[in-house]
């Protein structure tokens, strides 16, 4: 039981937390533009090769890029916005070796090498979309499955997956990348890191987390810039870790075996293989 509570609680404070506020507890907030601000200037090239990859239409939310010929922006001029280049993994995954070391163990891969600076701010880890469908992107609201060399739109949390663009797409519809003029010439989204966002995102909503994690961030903007010094919220954060590890301790029957056995020791090692 110590070493399921220690590994959710480890889990929750230093991945799922941090993935969802971009960075450490120890860190401070920074808004979601401000964030998005600040990768795209990073690399200023990156959204138009996106676009000459994906195209002027967004294959996420479906709007139409600024820079799209004028007959296609008046056919549709209710869609027509500057699109923003969007990571699958956040960039700041590049900086914290222990995030990327958690969430190998969740991907169930080495996460190392996909996640190094080089890398992050790669093709095959970004796509281009609206303003609103990137934010409900990194707020795990949607996501992307990639299954059998397909991308489907998934819609995680429905009731929150609502903005001017992705509520006219449907959950489960194919998403299709790569229909610019350099197409399949640069690098289409990782499928599996697509994956793994989607199933953190399932495991923020089917857990909770999500909303706890997000009444924090919501308190977090009346303390001091952001920076988590509140013992209230300090305790929120452990009290959901320690429960999120008590519904899991409540799945392993203790009448299987008795606490020196070696079957007890094996259990163990299994659930906290699945805790996530």
């Amino acid at each position: 039981m110590r070493i399921m509570l220690e590994w959710a609680t480890k889990v929750f404070e230093d991945l799922l937390f941090p993935i969802r506020r971009y960075g450490p507890i120890s860190a401070k907030v920074t808004s979601s533009s401000s964030t998005r601000k600040s990768n795209s200037s990073r690399d200023s090239n990156v959204r138009f090769r996106i676009l000459a990859r994906d195209g002027s239409v967004s294959p996420v939310g479906r709007a139409i890029d600024e820079s799209a010929p004028e007959d296609i922006q008046d056919s549709y001029p209710d869609r027509a916005t500057k699109l923003e280049a969007a990571h699958i993994m956040p960039f700041m995954l590049s900086k914290y070796s222990t995030m990327q070391t958690l969430l190998s163990m969740f991907a169930g891969t080495s996460m190392e090498a996909i996640l190094g600076r080089n890398s992050i701010n790669g093709p095959s880890n970004i796509f281009c979309t609206d303003h609103d469908t990137h934010l409900k992107f990194d707020q795990f609201f949607i996501g992307i499955e990639y299954l059998n060399g397909q991308y489907w739109l998934r819609k995680v949390n429905p009731r929150k997956a609502r903005g001017p663009f992705i509520s006219h797409c449907q959950d489960g519809e194919e998403v299709i990348f790569g229909l610019g003029p350099q197409g399949r010439a640069i690098d289409l989204p990782d499928g599996e890191l697509f994956n793994i966002h989607l199933a953190i995102g399932n495991v923020l909503h089917a857990s909770g987390a999500g909303e706890v994690i997000n009444k924090v961030l919501q308190d977090e903007e009346d303390y001091d810039n952001g920076i988590v010094e509140d013992v209230a919220s300090a305790a929120r954060i452990s009290a959901f870790a320690l429960r999120m590890a008590l519904k899991r301790v409540q799945a392993v029957d203790p009448n299987e075996s008795s606490p020196g056995d070696d079957g007890c020791s094996n259990k163990l090692q299994e659930a906290r293989k699945g805790v996530l």
